[in-house]
Formats: structure tokens, sequence, C-alpha cells
């Protein structure tokens, strides 16, 4: 091997804390500026006069973004600069979410939750690579973990916080007004974090290769394949439930969004366990399986795509108090095993291929997992809604769906475990 990494960067200590803490603050607000539009999208959708499909193109326009512009991203991220780069797209990101707060229609609307999507397209990409790049490989899992816990923090904060400024504080608006300042704060924090540039064993720079050459590179290891195909089958799961539930419990119980953004809350602060116990079993899995890390993501997508049938039946019988109770458990256990993915699916896309591939092989993941599946998820819940009648009913039937596309990712992420050992030899013979 004669490729590494330099430039004073150090792996371990308090430099790589500060990438962890600012990267983990960014990750929190990313999913806050996302998430709040699910449980405003209620009283949104009644104050501009949406259909439901409507508002899931709302949606679906903040992942059209990250599509369109996560790869260009992400190789900037691996050839140019990653602190820079993470820097300038919290800020991007955190201006679209305060113009947010300023629309008039459904025009303005989708083009302001695309460029929120623009501007958080690369991150995850820089994020996971530059979080992974400062520790070693054998605590990557837990601190890819602890990194992805902060999707929880900013999920419970963006429902929680969001649906109490929506009730209580000038409406839906407000909360797109409020967020968007920590991400320009921390975006301008990001640029002091270390990074690192890649050298040959002589000292002399790595040549980097075109968008498209590497592109090839990624798409030509096994491992990654079946892995960005189970991760877009994973985001229609995922992504939907987080969009849709709040509405769901709006229309099924009556409440305001300030409630359903409570419950929410609650749901996912239990959640915070999944990527915690994902980072730490998946290390664990890894060391004794191969592909652990792997079947690990598999078996806890499989049931949490059960959990998910498990808790829509209560929208069947909302006078069934046993059931709801039943059902009430089922949440947050569905919240946990959701979580107990991602570390061990970032930590995979980081171990198989070269330091020089690390950003965009993320960046790709990130692609796959909104093109193949969490950029047309919420539109298809809500179509099949609409469809239905609408109702928390036809919404109910249209989440139960998404379940099916949990087991796809299972089966995939499953076939992804057998590549993995041959893979990460092969990238580390690659290195030069």
């Amino acid at each position: 091997m004669n490729t590494h990494e330099s430039n004073n960067f150090t792996v371990g200590g308090r430099r790589a804390a500060y990438v962890l803490i600012i990267c983990s603050l960014l990750r929190a607000i990313s999913y806050a500026d996302w998430q709040v539009m699910s449980v405003v999208m209620e009283p949104m959708k009644l104050d501009l006069g949406l259909s439901d499909a409507q508002a899931g193109l709302v949606s679906s326009a903040f992942f059209f973004g990250i599509i369109v512009f996560t790869l260009p991203v992400a190789h900037l991220v691996d050839i140019w600069s990653r602190t820079k780069m993470i820097g300038l797209m919290a800020i991007t990101w955190s201006a679209f979410t305060l113009a947010t707060g300023f629309v008039g229609g459904l025009t303005s609307l989708v083009l302001m939750r695309l460029g929120v999507g623009v501007g958080e397209a690369g991150f995850g990409a820089g994020g996971t690579a530059l979080v992974s790049a400062s520790y070693p490989k054998n605590k990557q899992g837990q601190k890819l973990g602890i990194f992805n816990v902060f999707v929880t923090v900013g999920v419970i904060f963006g429902v929680v916080a969001g649906g109490y400024l929506s009730a209580n504080h000038g409406g839906w608006r407000t909360p797109f007004l409020v967020f968007g300042i920590p991400g320009v704060v921390l975006g301008v924090m990001a640029f002091f974090m270390q990074d690192y540039r890649l050298v040959k064993a002589d000292g002399s720079a790595v040549v980097h290769d075109s968008l498209l050459a590497k592109l090839k590179q990624l798409l030509k290891v096994p491992t990654l394949r079946w892995l960005y195909f189970g991760l877009g089958m994973y985001a229609v799961l995922q992504i939907s439930v987080g969009t849709w539930l709040p509405s769901l419990l709006i229309r099924a119980y009556g409440i305001k969004e300030d409630k359903a953004g409570l419950v929410m809350g609650v749901v996912t602060l239990i959640g915070l366990a999944g990527p915690i116990l994902g980072g730490i079993l998946s290390d664990k899995w890894q060391q004794r399986y191969t592909g652990g890390r792997m079947r690990l993501a598999a078996l806890s997508i499989a049931i949490a795509s059960v959990l998910v049938w498990l808790v829509l039946l209560a929208a069947f019988d909302l006078n069934n108090k046993p059931l709801m109770i039943f059902c009430a458990v089922m949440m947050p256990l569905h919240s946990i095993f959701v979580g107990m993915a991602l570390p061990a699916v970032a930590a995979t896309s980081q171990e198989v291929v070269p330091p020089k591939l690390k950003g965009l092989s993320w960046g790709a993941a990130t692609m796959a997992l909104f093109l193949l599946g969490g950029a047309w998820g919420p539109l298809l819940v809500g179509a099949v809604s609409d469809r239905l009648g609408g109702g928390y009913e036809g919404l109910a039937i249209g989440l139960g769906v998404t379940g099916l596309f949990g087991l796809v990712a299972s089966w995939a992420w499953f076939k992804t475990a057998r590549h993995v050992e041959a893979d990460t030899r092969n990238a580390g013979a690659s290195l030069s």
C-alpha cells in the first residue's frame, strides 16, 4: 500500500473529537431542517390548499435536489476539501430553510425544499468520510454510530420544537425561520475542522480520476452494488414513515401538530438506542462473522418492516384501547430497529474502497438512498392515500405498503454480506 492520509491529519485525539462534534451537530440540524416538514405538513397543506399527492411532492422535492447534486458535490469533497464543502453546504441549506418560511404557494414551496436538498446533497458523503478517517478501523462503526445518533436527535428536535413553534408561535412558517440559524453558525465552525489530503509513498499528490471513472470503479464492487440497491428499498420504508406518521396521528386522533410532534419526539428519543446499538454491534459482528455488519443491517430492517405493520393495526380500530397500547409499544421498537442499520451500512461503504473513493462511496450511497426510494416513497404513500379516499385509513394502507420494500432491503443486504470480505481485500490491494 503506497497511499496514505497526511497533511498533519491525526487519527483520534482532540482534533478527531472536534470533527465528530461539529459533523454530528450538523447531522442533527440537517435532519431537523428536513423532518420539520413532516410535523407541519397537515397545517401547511390546509393553509395552501394542497392535496396529499401535492404535499408528497413537496417532500419529494427535497430529495430531488439531493439526487441531482449528491455525486458532483461528493466528487468535490474527495478532490478539493471536506471541511470547506461541509461549511458551504451547511450555510446553503440553512439559507433555503429560512426562505421556506416566506413562500406563498406550491411552486415556491417546491423550489425552496429543492434548495434545501441541494445544500444537504453532499454532507453525508463529507461527514461520513471525515469522521471515519479520523478514527482507527476498529472504532469506525462506533463513531459512525454516534454520528448517526444525531440523525435521531435532529428528528426529535425537528418534530418536537417544530410542532410546538407551529402550534403556539405563529403557525407552520415559524419553525423554518428559527431552524435556519444554527446551521449558519455551525457551518462557519466547520471551516476549522482538520482535513486530509492523499499522497503517494514518495510524497507526490494522488491524481484523481474523473467523476465518471470513479463511479465506474465503485459500481465494479459487488458489495456496493447490493448495498446501494438495499439502501433505496430501505429509504421507501424509513423516509415515508418519518414523513407521514405525524399526519396519520393528526387525522386519526384529531390532535394538533404540537402533540403529534411530541409523540414522534418521544418515539424517536427511544429510537436513539438504535444507532448506538447498531454501531457497537456492527463492530463486534464484523469481527466474528464474515460480512457481520451487513448481516446485522439486514436483520434489523426485516424486524423494522414487521413492526411498522404492527404499528398501523391501530388505525383500523381506534376504539380498541388494548390494541392501541400494543401499537404504541411497537412504534419506538420500529424506530430502534430502523436506526440500527445505518452505522453498519456506512462503515461498510468505507471499508470496501480505497481512501480516494471514500467520500464518493457514501455520496453514491446517498444518491441511491433517495433516487431508488426516498424521493418517491412519500409521493407513493400520498398517491395511495388519495386513491383510497384519503383520511387516516387510506394513509395507513399507503404506509403499510412501504413495509414490503423494507423486506426487499433485508434480502439485498444479506446478499451484500457475502461480498464484503473479498472486496475489503481488493480495496487494500488497489491503493496507489
